[in-house]
């Protein structure tokens, strides 16, 4: 990890939480953050990602491009593992006010919090994980582009929607949760560049270390270089068994996947790869 930093309307929200609920709510908000970052960081990891920068934000992370081999459906997978990760938490806390109904004083605000931070962030306004979701989606239809500037209409409908609300509610019962979330939709529209960021792994530049034990792969003719290199990751040295048709057994080590990378395209499967050599 190169560098940490806190988003300083974060600070904010954090010290306007204290003044205005206490403690716990504003302590439940930073453990909601962290659970979600984490949510995201270890689903990332496993698909081959690396940490490079950490922020405390408001909306969660960012991923950093650089070839046009990346798979867009990875930050789908780790848009999801936020939202995915407080629906966990919440779930499990819930659970344990059945065993141990003294703690539910101590943990309602989190469960709360933690469901809240989930709903918000399925919503399609970028750089909410909703509106990543979104975004990779609608590129398989349209420019990415186009996909981006749509999200910012709804981001300026969600605003609008959210500040009336707010108004709305100050004659009916005070409720400073709407004006947050329009505070979130500006912020997230005006400042793009806060947020965790992960690189994909290079595996062209992986340092091969000796004695370590090796993940076993059994993989058939349909699979491709893409999955095969998505399988790779730094920590751990993988080894894939191929089975030809003749029911030959074949095979590939990391260094073998990456020779085969620099010849074939990511998209080729096994089967086509092994029959033009």
């Amino acid at each position: 990890m190169k560098k940490f930093s806190v988003h300083p309307i974060s600070v904010i929200i954090w010290i306007w939480l204290f003044f205005v609920f206490g403690i716990l709510p504003a302590l439940s908000y930073v453990l909601a953050i962290v659970i979600h970052e984490l949510g995201h960081f270890l689903v990332a990891r496993k698909l081959g990602y690396k940490l490079s920068k950490f922020s405390l934000s408001p909306y969660g992370f960012s991923l950093s491009y650089f070839d046009n081999n990346f798979d867009f459906r990875d930050e789908i997978k780790i848009a999801l593992a936020g939202p995915f990760a407080n629906l966990v938490s919440a779930f499990l806390f819930v659970g344990v006010w059945w065993m141990f109904p003294q703690t539910y004083f101590f943990t309602e605000n989190f469960v709360s919090v933690s469901v809240v931070l989930a709903l918000f962030n399925l919503l399609p306004a970028y750089p909410l994980d909703g509106g990543r979701i979104f975004v990779n989606v609608a590129s398989a239809f349209c420019d990415r582009k186009i996909a981006l500037r749509i999200t910012m209409i709804f981001n300026i409908l969600l605003f609008v929607i959210f500040l009336l609300l707010f108004v709305v509610f100050l004659f009916i019962n005070f409720n400073p949760t709407y004006l947050l979330f329009a505070c979130f939709l500006l912020v997230g529209m005006l400042d793009l560049s806060f947020g965790s960021k992960y690189e994909k792994v290079n595996i062209f530049c992986k340092k091969f270390k000796n004695f370590i034990r090796p993940v076993i792969f059994c993989v058939y003719g349909d699979v491709t270089l893409r999955q095969i290199i998505d399988k790779m990751q730094t920590s751990k040295t993988a080894i894939f068994l191929f089975t030809l048709e003749s029911g030959k057994i074949v095979t590939l080590s990391e260094k073998m996947v990456i020779n085969l990378s620099k010849n074939f395209d990511y998209n080729c499967k096994l089967q086509e790869i092994f029959e033009k050599m």
